[in-house]
């Protein structure tokens, strides 16, 4: 299963990308393109390693290993780069492949144990 083929996996991390480029104001953010293009590579990356993943322990450590990732990029960026769309995105995005791979509830944050943001 890849997870990045999901319509709404899809969606949701164009809007992500979006949104983040969007609110950002040369000088003025505490972030610039680089880090908006870091976010979404960790991303990524965390979809590519759910995806060949079966269903397992690990999953949770996925999980943990992405949501600790994005806490340090969001403090190097003053805590501006996760606000309170993108952390809702950032979520479910995380919450949705947990559930489609079985891992969780459709609607169960696994992400609030670890998560700053």
């Amino acid at each position: 299963m890849n997870l990045k083929e999901n319509a709404e996996i899809k969606r949701s991390l164009k809007n992500l990308e979006k949104g983040m480029m969007e609110y950002m104001e040369p000088g003025e953010t505490a972030y610039t393109g680089t880090d908006v293009t870091k976010c979404m590579t960790l991303m990524h990356n965390f979809l590519d390693k759910m995806s060949k993943s079966d269903f397992n322990e690990d999953d949770s450590k996925k999980v943990k290993d992405i949501v600790l990732s994005l806490n340090e990029l969001n403090e190097k960026c003053d805590h501006e780069l996760i606000e309170t769309d993108q952390r809702e995105q950032l979520a479910d995005i995380i919450i949705l492949a947990g559930y489609l791979k079985g891992n969780n509830g459709r609607n169960e944050d696994i992400t609030e144990e670890w998560r700053d943001w």
